[in-house]
């Protein structure tokens, strides 16, 4: 999701089995609150991404991941249309509405995240 420090809520992310691995293998090198650090100070770079993607000859940009996301969620699933903008951390409806649906479908969104997993990894 992108924003910046501050300017935000919280969003919640229904974490797939193999990114809740990820992750605790990261929490072994995590510093000064990042998951993921800097060499040096902060946060990684949205570069770094590219950069490894270019190494590895992986064909393809980290910027489109969320737009072939929505894509797919539209041609491959019957997810409702709030619940997959909110997969990719968009917000729908007006102030009034979100102000009572205070709901961030995150049950809702796990089993799709998993089907998105094994799309990618199985190609089903």
């Amino acid at each position: 999701m992108k924003s910046k420090r501050g300017r935000t809520e919280d969003f919640r992310v229904p974490l797939i089995k193999e990114a809740q691995s990820v992750v605790a293998d990261a929490m072994r090198i995590s510093r000064d609150g990042f998951l993921f650090p800097s060499i040096r100070k902060g946060v990684i770079s949205d570069s770094t991404l590219s950069k490894h993607m270019r190494e590895k000859e992986v064909a393809g940009v980290p910027h489109g991941f969320r737009s072939t996301l929505r894509t797919w969620l539209t041609d491959n699933t019957d997810i409702p249309f709030e619940v997959a903008e909110m997969i990719i951390a968009h917000q729908t409806g007006s102030k009034v509405v979100r102000a009572y649906n205070r709901s961030d479908f995150l049950e809702q969104r796990r089993p799709h995240m998993e089907r998105w997993a094994d799309f990618l990894v199985y190609g089903y």
